[in-house]
């Protein structure tokens, strides 16, 4: 599975952000937030995997808010 790069400060959905440094891993359940430094290494880079490549069945930002039952 390919991430998409994303920097401290970029707005971001949900879904799961790596950092390219230590390998810190965050997951961010909120649409629209600022993506924060690493706090273990201070790093402003991260591998994005938005919620739509964890769960196919999310679509949308909407979906993301009210994930479909499984």
């Amino acid at each position: 599975m390919e991430g998409v790069e994303k920097k401290a400060g970029d707005k971001v959905g949900p879904g799961k952000y790596v950092c390219l440094d230590c390998g810190y891993e965050e997951e961010l359940s909120a649409v629209e937030q600022d993506l924060r430094k690493c706090p273990k290494c201070s790093c402003e880079e991260y591998q994005c995997f938005p919620m739509t490549h964890i769960r196919p069945d999310i679509k949308t930002p909407e979906d993301a808010l009210n994930p479909p039952k499984r």
